[in-house]
């Protein structure tokens, strides 16, 4: 099982895909629920989802050891970002086709390739010395 730092960078790694990469995820994501087809009509806020799951980790994960303090900082404007995109105002950018044509994705993904400049491919194990 991955460790929490591996589930943070993994979320944000999918947030920084170019968008062919980011459906194909989402179709693999979701297909027990379409038989291997497209998962297009789920949307794309699973991504964002997953990211905060854990992102909500972070304090905790900082105390622990797992994750730095800047490293968090450096992914604090992704959070931010997905956190104004979400509403009803903004159900438009959660549609599939929108990882192609919006360029709010672009902003998503640029914060995101951003984030994961900072965070290392590694294994940290919980509790690890900073």
């Amino acid at each position: 099982m991955p460790t929490r730092y591996e589930q943070l960078r993994q979320s944000v790694a999918y947030l920084a895909a170019p968008a062919a990469e980011q459906a194909a995820h989402l179709d693999r994501l979701m297909s027990p629920l379409t038989d291997g087809g497209s998962a297009a009509s789920y949307g794309n806020d699973e991504m964002a989802l997953s990211f905060e799951d854990i992102f909500l980790a972070a304090k905790d994960m900082i105390s622990h050891g797992e994750l730095t303090e800047e490293e968090a900082a450096a992914v604090l404007p992704l959070n931010d970002l997905l956190s104004q995109l979400s509403g009803e105002q903004n159900a438009d950018f959660w549609r599939r086709e929108a990882l192609h044509q919006d360029e709010r994705w672009d902003e998503v993904r640029l914060l995101a390739r951003s984030a994961l400049d900072c965070l290392p491919s590694e294994t940290r194990a919980i509790g690890r010395s900073v």
